[in-house]
């Protein structure tokens, strides 16, 4: 923790819990590029929409999501899954805004705060992008040709009990990187890969999987 911008360390907050335990926002408040950003621009406000290619352990993140929903709402988190919704694509004036912030080297970390609210419940994850098709808004489709890599839409990771079940989503991994290969961990996963996303499509799941389709945080470009 660098001091320098206040940092609180893991002690300091475990004192201040009622329950004795860190949750995700105290996590984040351990952060002090955090501290930096919100207590000079946005004081008190945790960013409406997360970068997920930043964070070193993207799993602890999605984990801290569901403990927190589990200790507001009381429910096992051994009973909790995410629902995954894909937003809007968008606009032609918002693509037109982000090609020019890639222009003048702003990082996809610098569109965090801006928009709407955050959600209730849940999180947006941002900078993702599918590799062997494409989004056109509510279903996957065929890529375009020499477009292997598209960058999909904010997806909101909404923790729940009942997850809808659809026979026609498919089941698709995230990876950090396009290699998707990684040391293999205790429980025989591999290192690289993140969590899955159902993701609505008109085709047979099986197509997708026939052709290898997954979502990666980093690209080769």
């Amino acid at each position: 923790i660098n001091a320098e911008y206040g940092g609180l360390e893991y002690h300091e907050l475990l004192a201040e819990s009622k329950e004795g335990v860190v949750n995700f926002e105290d996590v984040m408040k351990m952060s002090s590029a955090y501290q930096k950003t919100t207590q000079k621009v946005y004081p008190e406000k945790l960013p409406r929409s997360f970068w997920i290619n930043a964070f070193f352990f993207p799993q602890g993140l999605l984990t801290a999501i569901l403990q927190t929903h589990s200790r507001a709402h009381r429910i096992p988190i051994n009973s909790l899954s995410f629902e995954t919704t894909v937003h809007q694509l968008p606009t032609a004036a918002e693509e037109e805004a982000r090609v020019a912030a890639e222009h003048a080297g702003l990082t996809p970390s610098n569109w965090s705060f801006p928009g709407p609210e955050v959600p209730v419940s849940g999180i947006l994850v941002h900078g993702l992008s599918l590799d062997g098709a494409r989004w056109d808004g509510s279903n996957l489709v065929e890529a375009l040709p020499g477009k292997q890599v598209t960058p999909l839409p904010e997806i909101h990771f909404l923790p729940t009990e009942e997850a809808k079940v659809n026979p026609n989503d498919y089941e698709c991994p995230v990876y950090r990187t396009q290699e998707r290969c990684g040391e293999l961990n205790e429980s025989g996963i591999s290192a690289n890969f993140i969590t899955a996303v159902k993701l609505c499509s008109e085709q047979n799941p099986n197509h997708w999987v026939t052709r290898g389709l997954a979502i990666v945080c980093q690209t080769e470009d």
